[in-house]
């Protein structure tokens, strides 16, 4: 097998990491949903590339957008920030006053005076998380959920539900009210989606609230992420916008990457990670020596877990060094069900991009 060979760097002045290669990123949803994609993954492990069928991506998107095709407005707070930071609602309306009101009340209660730009932006995004969870039925149009009241800040904080938009423009109120610098990304190109990026000591960062959802608690592994690891082309956005995102020093793969001795370490991080209970496991290798995505992968599919699985989600270059991201997934932490409706309409596409393949792993 050939070593994965670095295809960017994270920063111009960051030399080359052997080994690390920018991941595409897997959907939280996807992942979650294992009763009707648990097929799709046997596909890749057998190195189907069926996203190459030009009609299979037609009929993939046909269904997941036939319940809302429209692109959402990206809610304006401007009028909203100017109140709060004047302290008077005058002017405001019903929602713009809720939104006030809330953020009056919620800054205090989770911002002091003693943490850092770092540590107030991360109780933001706890904030924001909190809030939904990463709302299966009103984010996911496959499970019939409305997102007509999902997509700005009033609708998440009254009613606990998001889609993307509704998390991005959250995120970017509360970091408005804190005066930390935020654009957001709002992708159509391919669909919607939408995150933000973020300004921490003169350096940018990605941070999507969607794609850390699926639990009880976020995993943090899209918050604060250098382009290494967002800007795989899954998404498409106009780069004269959005500012390259280089920084490192924040980004929370990083900082909590445990460094092992080789790639035969991998499993015993990952187990010490599950009996632990936690989502998300990062490795470096202090010897990469034949290191691939493949090996990642088979790592990944022989490790077991009670009641879910181990993903393997990249390897990234980030800092100047090359990071192996796994999730562990906990199936019974409520990820919703998929209709039967649904899984109907998916049922002539399996049979045709599964035609001649076995179900049995036990050759992998």
């Amino acid at each position: 097998m050939e070593e994965l060979k670095e295809t960017r760097n994270v920063n111009a002045d960051t030399a080359e990491t052997e080994g690390a290669k920018t991941g595409v990123k897997r959907d939280g949803f996807f992942r979650r949903n294992r009763g009707v994609f648990g097929f799709i993954v046997i596909i890749l492990l057998f190195g189907i590339m069926f996203f190459q069928n030009g009609q299979m991506i037609k009929d993939m998107k046909k269904i997941l957008n036939n319940s809302d095709n429209e692109i959402h407005e990206i809610y304006d707070d401007t009028k909203v920030i100017e109140a709060y930071k004047n302290d008077s609602k005058e002017g405001l309306d019903e929602e713009e006053a809720f939104l006030f009101d809330t953020l009056k009340e919620t800054i205090p209660q989770i911002i002091n005076d003693g943490m850092s730009v770092y540590e107030k932006e991360k109780a933001a995004y706890d904030w924001v998380f909190n809030l939904t969870h990463f709302d299966e039925e009103s984010l996911n149009p496959l499970n019939g959920g409305t997102n007509e009241e999902c997509y700005k800040p009033y609708d998440v904080i009254k009613n606990h539900k998001a889609i993307c938009v509704g998390n991005a423009t959250t995120f970017k109120l509360m970091m408005d009210a804190l005066d930390i610098p935020c654009k957001i990304v709002h992708s159509t190109e391919s669909g919607e989606h939408a995150w933000d990026v973020v300004q921490l000591d003169d350096e940018w960062y990605h941070v999507d609230v969607t794609f850390d959802g699926g639990y009880s608690k976020p995993n943090y592994s899209n918050f604060n992420v250098p382009d290494s690891m967002k800007d795989d082309g899954s998404w498409p956005y106009d780069h004269n916008e959005i500012p390259r995102c280089n920084g490192t020093k924040y980004c929370y793969i990083f900082m909590n990457a445990e460094e092992v001795k080789d790639m035969y370490s991998i499993p015993e991080a990952i187990a010490k990670a599950r009996d632990s209970e936690k989502r998300i496991v990062a490795v470096t290798l202090k010897n990469s020596k034949g290191m691939t995505r493949t090996i990642g992968e088979y790592i990944a599919n022989s490790m077991l877990v009670n009641n879910g699985e181990v993903s393997f989600n990249g390897y990234y270059a980030v800092g100047g060094k090359g990071i192996l991201v796994y999730e562990i997934a906990d199936w019974s932490e409520g990820n919703g069900e998929v209709s039967s409706e649904v899984m109907e309409k998916f049922a002539p596409i399996f049979e045709k991009v599964n035609e001649g393949i076995s179900s049995d792993m036990n050759g992998y």
